[in-house]
């Protein structure tokens, strides 16, 4: 019966992490489901609700910068971009979206800049890819 209370006592923990990890992940989906529908306002909320609940949440900030950039609140999306390429260097699409982001602002170098990192990154993604598909 001790072995179960400890048990269950040592578990607990990674079931609330988890059951929060689920519930950022909803916090994400819904504010996709909200810009589908064209309620930017509402998805704004979503991904800072999912960023609140886990300030490493990549996506909350990628969907947090687009809505920025559809809002033409462009120095805010630079900043959501940037935190995601902190918190993922790999993350194609914030490479792309920050470089457009930069284009809006009138900074061309680092526009091109981004743009080529996110080229730069793909040709090794797809390369990658081809090469999992061919050892298969």
């Amino acid at each position: 019966m001790r072995s179960r209370k400890t048990l269950l006592f040592l578990l607990l923990p990674l079931l609330f992490l988890s059951c929060a990890e689920n519930e950022n992940k909803d916090f994400v989906k819904q504010g996709i489901e909200y810009l589908t529908d064209q309620e930017y306002d509402k998805a704004e909320a979503s991904f800072s609700k999912a960023i609140e609940k886990n300030p490493k949440n990549a996506e909350g900030y990628y969907g947090l910068g687009g809505i920025y950039n559809y809002k033409e609140k462009y120095p805010d999306a630079e900043k959501a971009f940037k935190t995601v390429l902190q918190l993922d260097p790999t993350h194609l699409d914030s490479h792309y979206s920050l470089g457009y982001t930069y284009e809006m602002m009138g900074r061309k170098e680092e526009s091109e800049k981004e743009y080529q990192r996110y080229r730069d990154l793909k040709k090794k993604f797809d390369a990658f890819a081809d090469k999992d598909m061919q050892s298969r």
